[in-house]
């Protein structure tokens, strides 16, 4: 079987799907380059060219690709019929509806199987129907996997005003165009044998979301775990089902509320939470530090707090302004910090001239709104 997967896979070089394929690579490129311009932007520099960017994109869907291919394999996932799954997970490339593409696919699952009553007189068959949410699960718990390891770019520090208050937070946007291979049982013979062909099944599926109470890794390691989660849900609800096929067309509700779900979940928790990245008077919170700047190397951290600036306690966010700019000329910064565990560092680093921090803080609300109102910003 795996022999059969893999020819399978590799005839997706040899098809036009690697049209799709290049399309999505230039898609990727094109949100890398904007996300790059970003980070220069805030940080000064961008750690990251967004060719190396894109690589990691293709690559990780590729791998997860396969995953998914031998993960649907190893089930014994198979369809009766190839035009309708395909256009199910086809579409699943564009955005129909302002959910996530997770929704989509429940819902394409839907519209096909009412063309196909409307054109045909027929239904897609209850075994079908459960094998796409087979599939779909599996393919979610690679999704969610994906995510995890992938921490090449797609994070970008954000601040936002809340009544009066700068809170500090992340926008992590990743998206992986996972082409697999499923198995498809031909019109003659039975499901053993050469009566398997394995053919294309391309999926599109992202993730967006606004991170504020969490860290970069924490916020990606919850993301990824609820995408586990539900992704084994939906995986054991269409297995249990399979034993009852009269309940079957409960999926196209269930499977698209459960992914209805999955963001609000996330957005919960983030509701019952505290603010992270917040400042006050007596501490500058470090909202994001660039990876290959001399303060990272030198130990500082996104979440870290800074309460003295070369030896002055209580730095005011003006002070740290004076810092932070690029300037013509080398000079040496020492901070005392205090980490997210509340463990106290040691920062000493220097800038050099035409250089900058890659340094970005969260401004004490009282200090800017007064520096805003003031003009000074």
């Amino acid at each position: 079987m795996y022999s059969e997967i893999l020819q399978g896979y590799r005839s997706l070089l040899h098809s036009p799907q690697w049209i799709i394929l290049i399309a999505a690579a230039v898609m990727f490129y094109l949100k890398n380059v904007q996300e790059a311009s970003l980070r220069k932007l805030v940080l000064g520099e961008s750690e990251n060219h967004p060719l190396v960017l894109t690589f990691y994109q293709v690559f990780y869907g590729l791998v997860g690709g396969f995953a998914i291919s031998l993960l649907a394999g190893m089930f014994q996932i198979a369809f009766f019929t190839y035009l309708e799954v395909a256009i199910i997970f086809m579409l699943s490339i564009f955005s129909v509806t302002r959910f996530s593409g997770y929704v989509n696919v429940g819902f394409h699952a839907l519209s096909v199987f009412l063309l196909m009553y409307l054109l045909q007189g027929r239904l897609i068959s209850s075994h079908d129907l459960i094998q796409i949410f087979l599939f779909l699960g599996i393919s979610m718990l690679v999704q969610g996997l994906i995510f995890l390891v992938s921490y090449e770019g797609g994070t970008l520090p954000v601040l936002f005003s809340r009544k009066e208050e700068l809170r500090g937070g992340f926008r992590l946007e990743k998206s992986f165009m996972l082409p697999s291979v499923a198995a498809f049982v031909t019109a003659g013979g039975s499901i053993l044998g050469s009566s398997l062909l394995f053919l294309p099944v391309l999926q599109f599926f992202s993730i967006k979301e606004t991170v504020m109470t969490f860290g970069k890794k924490e916020g990606r390691f919850v993301l990824s775990a609820l995408k586990i989660l539900f992704g084994t849900m939906i995986l054991l609800l269409s297995y249990l089902i399979s034993f009852h096929m009269e309940w079957t067309y409960l999926l196209l509700a269930l499977v698209p509320t459960l992914l209805y779900l999955e963001p609000l979940v996330f957005r919960y928790m983030e509701k019952r939470r505290a603010p992270k990245f917040v400042s006050s008077e007596e501490e500058i919170t470090v909202l994001e530090v660039r990876e290959n700047s001399g303060a990272y190397l030198a130990g500082l951290r996104s979440g870290d707090r800074i309460y003295q600036v070369d030896g002055k306690l209580n730095p005011t966010y003006k002070n740290l302004l004076a810092f932070m700019g690029t300037l013509s000329y080398e000079r040496t910064i020492s901070l005392e910090v205090r980490s997210a565990d509340r463990v106290h560092k040691s920062i000493r680093f220097t800038i050099l001239p035409g250089t900058s921090t890659g340094i970005l803080v969260v401004p004490p609300s009282a200090e800017f709104f007064q520096m805003k109102k003031d003009g000074k910003l």
